[in-house]
């Protein structure tokens, strides 16, 4: 038994006025009650109980020492409380993501994780920085790209190539190049998030870079697909988002005797030892669903 089982122990002595019905309630022997309240006035050096053979009263002493006992253990029950609900089905995940990975693929098919857990929040940090899981305290992070963070869990999920595009509008303007030395005489979509202005931009394969003009800066994904598709210039982006605008014809794909780059695509965790049932299985279920859509 340990201080706060004998803590227990007292405050219900106290509330009942009577070591046996307390007994009783707890299911316990008199004895093991009676012990639990001489081990704390021996602990505390205190006498916290008038005992006749009628009643049972609490001493001045023993007054203060309950309302303490009381608030602690209350304060005990509250934190039990997050070990119940990282038991339960309820709780709130908090994520970070590519934005176009949000709206592309998470969103479409997170009724189907909500129909397991109905209670569950998830809160989605949409971004085309990357994100930093301990800074922002998030659960976990789909990250496309190397990964240096050294103290984080990293759940491979799959590689994604890097797809040239260009829209039809654009060939029909400046032509489809048809050897990386004809570059010269076309644009790029220039795409930086840290909103550094260079003087060229670049189309990076997997073993070359090839600088090139370009008449517009990008600083999120949504606007750099559009100004593609608006025939502005040529782009890059990740299989997953180029193949349905292939597919549409409302863009082409270029260089494709040119190895692409390829990214790996993760999912990042802490080291956390107890992970509530619902986030593991949010992760295991994310797991599958990147693998299956990209």
């Amino acid at each position: 038994m340990d201080k706060i089982d004998r803590l227990k122990i007292f405050c219900l002595v106290a509330e009942k006025q009577s070591f046996a019905q307390a007994a009783v309630q707890l299911g316990l022997p008199r004895s093991n009650v009676t012990y639990a309240i001489q081990a704390l006035e021996k602990e505390y050096e205190v006498l916290l109980f008038y005992r006749t053979t009628r009643k049972v009263a609490l001493t001045h002493e023993g007054s203060l020492f309950y309302d303490e006992a009381l608030r602690l253990v209350t304060q005990l029950k509250e934190l039990n409380r997050f070990k119940r609900q990282a038991r339960s089905q309820e709780g709130t995940i908090s994520i970070g993501m590519p934005k176009r990975m949000v709206t592309q693929i998470l969103l479409p098919h997170l009724l189907s994780f909500y129909q397991r857990y109905p209670k569950v929040k998830v809160l989605i940090n949409g971004s085309d920085d990357f994100s930093n899981l301990i800074e922002q305290q998030l659960d976990c992070v789909v990250r496309v790209g190397q990964v240096q963070d050294e103290y984080l869990l990293i759940r491979p999920i799959t590689h994604t190539q890097i797809w040239t595009v260009a829209s039809p509008q654009y060939l029909a303007e400046f032509g489809e190049p048809k050897h990386v030395d004809e570059l010269q005489q076309h644009f790029a979509v220039d795409y930086h998030v840290a909103k550094h202005y260079r003087e060229f931009s670049e189309l990076v394969f997997q073993e070359q870079r090839i600088k090139l003009p370009y008449r517009l800066l990008i600083e999120n994904t949504e606007a750099y697909i559009q100004a593609g598709l608006a025939g502005i210039g040529i782009i890059q982006i990740p299989e997953f988002d180029a193949a349905a605008y292939v597919q549409q014809g409302q863009l082409q794909r270029l260089f494709m005797d040119i190895p692409s780059l390829q990214l790996p695509v993760n999912i990042l965790l802490t080291d956390r030892q107890y992970r509530p049932k619902y986030l593991q299985d949010f992760i295991d279920w994310l797991d599958g669903l990147l693998k299956a859509q990209l």
